[in-house]
């Protein structure tokens, strides 16, 4: 297999060439080097991912459905069911998804806020860290209107892979085109198509760019690689016709990415610098440019037979042209600045990325264990790192944070063993479990519960429905806390009880009578709080021995309590119990103390 430049590029600075293919290099077929997975970008049914799948068939490569909108993940788990020892995988994207590794500070910009295109972006960059996670490093992306695709012309575009960094499938028909290119082949330019991402053959292992949020994302994610002429081309592929002029937002919304674009390509075709770009100077002649070239085409237009098509085609000139007028030179530069930023960013991300052990591991490094479906999986897998899979269960409702840990073994203890309760760890419907929390072997977790970040159940502890534990509380083993409670950024030891509708903010602890002894040995067990239901404990109080507080009783903060409290009362200080007709002051006149009383 050999590649060969093509032209000499012109030194002719232009608004829109029209051809880019000066840039990339021919390629010709060669052994098999193999396509290791084909990443679709999916918005419309799955219907739609029919050639993509069959194509990864053939390659014998993992396809990997990245839908949203009306594409769904177990929509195309039934397409996959015809492709017997299909690799698949199909991952519900979240809207509005966001990770720490796809932060990006062109994302920020106006131009990118100002004109959000959907989530292609973010979904071919889910595709390259995937790659990285799972080492693949021959991908396909193609999007899913793609058609024609011929297996042996995909095999041999990818041994150029070997030479190339990236190999584009050329889009025949219909033309892969923006608006203005498309308006400018309908008045008669001479308007080719380019490489494009929508079918792009990737080797991900000497990629260090990614898909900004921006149109012609795919011209920016291999400009690079152009620059160094390490794209070739090789094969044709056609795409499903569309109305390009239908909707004068799209052209408005294309134009500031086809002018930075079309601007970074100028520079590849000139030989020159990307440092080139970084003067508004430059910006301001190519947009001046730019404008007498969407005059020309309209000019053209207006000398045609009268259409709709030519009618729709001028609407559309026009709002590119009232877009344009709106970008700076300034901003082109500004825009450059943080894409060069964004991209040094990105390629310390990736080379920091370490493999994962396995796809049920890489998804939740992403946080959308609990969104994916594959025959690797045991169906929706839960967001959470479980450390004992088998006895675990947890409701497909349930959101578990990637860093949680469920159903971890019982803590080791000083001295003996703990009895065993014989029941799966469970997260019940609805349930939030945050970031680093820890949830033991056998705990049962009930409905609708929030534990927040950074907090630990232990093994054997039950927490009712509804219940909610803040930031770095702690439930200790065997721990029985009640429906609608509160657990504040507290202690509660182990075999404590806490009743429903309970707010506890302070700890609640063992005396520790005999120091001597294991401190957490079975035999030598200490009895433990108990509180009945409607117990309000203040925070910094502390709750301590094998005491019984009664229902609707109020701890004030920083209190200490050493002994059994009566239904009703209050306590400060240490154990200086109060009733609250008693009290000196507007809490024994709360609407607590006759909530709780009445019941």
């Amino acid at each position: 297999m050999a590649t060969y430049p093509v032209t000499t590029p012109t030194s002719a600075p232009a608004a829109c060439r029209d051809s880019h293919r000066a840039l990339l290099r021919i390629v010709r077929g060669g052994s098999d080097r193999g396509v290791e997975a084909v990443v679709v970008a999916a918005t419309w049914s799955t219907a739609h991912l029919t050639a993509a799948t069959e194509l990864a068939a053939k390659l014998g490569a993992t396809v990997v459905a990245l839908c949203s909108r009306s594409a769904k993940a177990d929509e195309f788990a039934a397409l996959a069911s015809r492709f017997p020892g299909l690799s698949w995988l199909a991952i519900d994207v979240p809207a509005g998804y966001h990770h720490p590794l796809l932060d990006f500070a062109t994302s920020r910009t106006a131009e990118a806020k100002a004109y959000r295109l959907g989530d292609l972006s973010v979904k071919r960059n889910l595709g390259l860290l995937l790659a990285g996670l799972l080492g693949w490093r021959s991908v396909l992306f193609l999007d899913e209107d793609i058609r024609d695709l011929d297996v042996d012309e995909v095999r041999e575009g990818a041994v150029a892979l070997d030479d190339l960094r990236m190999v584009g499938l050329e889009v025949a028909e219909f033309p892969d085109n923006s608006v203005v290119c498309h308006a400018h082949r309908l008045g008669g330019g001479r308007q080719q198509t380019f490489v494009s991402g929508s079918a792009l053959l990737v080797d991900t292992d000497r990629i260090e760019s990614f898909f900004p949020e921006i149109y012609n994302e795919d011209w920016l994610f291999l400009f690079d690689a152009v620059c160094r002429r390490e794209v070739g081309r090789f094969g044709v592929v056609t795409q499903l016709e569309y109305e390009p002029f239908r909707d004068p937002k799209r052209a408005e919304g294309e134009e500031f990415g086809d002018v930075f674009a079309e601007g970074l390509m100028d520079l590849a075709h000139l030989r020159l610098p990307k440092s080139t770009a970084e003067d508004p100077g430059y910006w301001r002649g190519f947009l001046a440019r730019r404008k007498e070239f969407i005059q020309q085409i309209g000019d053209r237009i207006n000398t045609r037979s009268p259409s709709r098509l030519g009618t729709d085609a001028l609407g559309a000139l026009h709002a590119a042209e009232g877009r344009r007028a709106m970008i700076t030179p300034n901003s082109c530069a500004a825009y450059l600045r943080a894409w060069g930023k964004d991209l040094t960013e990105w390629a310390t991300r990736m080379h920091d990325l370490p493999r994962a052990a396995s796809l049920s591991s890489a998804l939740h490094r992403l946080e959308l264990a609990g969104d994916a479906m594959s025959p690797a999986l045991e169906g929706f897998v839960q967001k959470g790192t479980v450390m004992a899979p088998q006895g675990v269960r947890c409701s497909d409702s349930a959101r578990v944070a990637a860093t949680a840990q469920i159903g971890a073994p019982y803590r080791q203890l000083q001295d003996g063993e703990w009895e065993r309760l014989n029941r799966p760890t469970s997260i019940g419907a609805g349930c939030d479990i945050g970031h680093f929390c820890f949830i033991g072997e056998e705990a049962e977790i009930g409905a609708g519960t929030i534990v927040d970040t950074y907090c630990m159940v232990e093994g054997g502890g039950t927490i009712g429905e509804d219940v909610v534990i803040t930031h770095r509380a702690s439930v200790g083993a065997k721990a029985d806390v009640g429906d609608r409670s509160v657990i504040g950024c507290s202690l509660v030891c182990e075999r404590s009880r806490v009743g429903a509708d309970c707010r506890v903010f302070g700890d609640l602890i063992h005396r520790q009578l005999d120091p001597t002894k294991p401190w957490d040995a079975p035999e030598s067990e200490e009895t433990s709080p108990i509180l009945g239901d409607h117990v309000f404990v203040g925070w910094g109080a502390t709750v301590i021995g094998g005491i019984k507080v009664g229902t609707g009783a109020y701890i004030c903060a920083g209190a200490t309590v050493t002994k059994d409290i009566d239904p009703g009362l209050i306590v400060t200080g240490t154990n200086e119990v109060y009733a609250p007709e008693d009290w000196n002051g507007a809490l024994g006149k709360s609407e607590f103390f006759r909530h709780t009383v009445a019941s």
